[in-house]
């Protein structure tokens, strides 16, 4: 770590909220009715840490047609279901947050995902209220992760330099957009390879959060 960071960055599936298996599970499901078959872990495999646009057009050039409005809405309503029913924060995260904003450290949140479904999740788990008005989509941005766009935006938001900001990524994408944006990076290898982590510019790499938040405590 080069400097004390002024403020911290999370990403939102499968840092803040343990979205991935959830969304994995039914994208698959509803990308094999389109036409393309895979299973939760292909579905992982393919999309992690992309942006909903950004996954359409894979499986449209895949498919050979453009995806229906319809289509598109009957995805988002099993989605929806399923994380009403079942979405959890990432285990030890909230002690995290709590810890953070006890000593009034800036936070905010970077993610793929819609605004609509950031605020929602967020809420589910007990963790919007932490975060106000520093929440940043991709959907706000010219070009989501790994573009840089989206963590240059939470950090302007929040009125600091990219430079003084972490950012808790767990995906090669997300780690390589903070990192063109000139961010200091926490590789969080939840399910993902922490060498795939390493290998996209994470500067630390943790395998669950108890260790991020006790790495935090050194540095914050």
């Amino acid at each position: 770590m080069q400097q004390q960071p002024k403020l911290v960055i999370f990403d939102c599936d499968g840092v803040l909220v343990d979205s991935e298996p959830i969304a994995n599970e039914v994208g698959a499901a509803w990308i094999t009715e389109l036409g393309w078959p895979m299973d939760g872990k292909e579905a992982r495999a393919r999309f992690l840490g992309l942006s909903d646009a950004a996954m359409f057009a894979l499986v449209e050039q895949k498919i050979g047609r453009t995806i229906t409005a319809k289509e598109i809405a009957l995805n988002h309503v099993r989605l929806t279901a399923r994380f009403e029913a079942e979405l959890q924060a990432i285990p030890d995260v909230a002690a995290v947050i709590q810890d953070l904003a006890a000593r009034s450290i800036p936070l905010a949140v970077a993610s793929s995902g819609e605004r609509n479904k950031i605020l929602a999740n967020l809420a589910k788990v007990g963790l919007l209220s932490y975060f106000g008005d520093q929440i940043s989509s991709a959907t706000e941005v010219a070009q989501a992760k790994p573009a840089p766009d989206v963590y240059l935006l939470a950090a302007q938001k929040a009125g600091f330099a990219p430079r003084d900001c972490l950012a808790i990524e767990d995906s090669p994408n997300g780690v390589i957009a903070a990192v063109r944006a000139g961010m200091n990076v926490i590789g969080f290898a939840h399910e993902t390879p922490s060498s795939d982590l390493t290998s996209a510019g994470a500067h630390r790499v943790f395998e669950a959060m108890a260790e991020v938040h006790e790495y935090l405590g050194h540095v914050l």
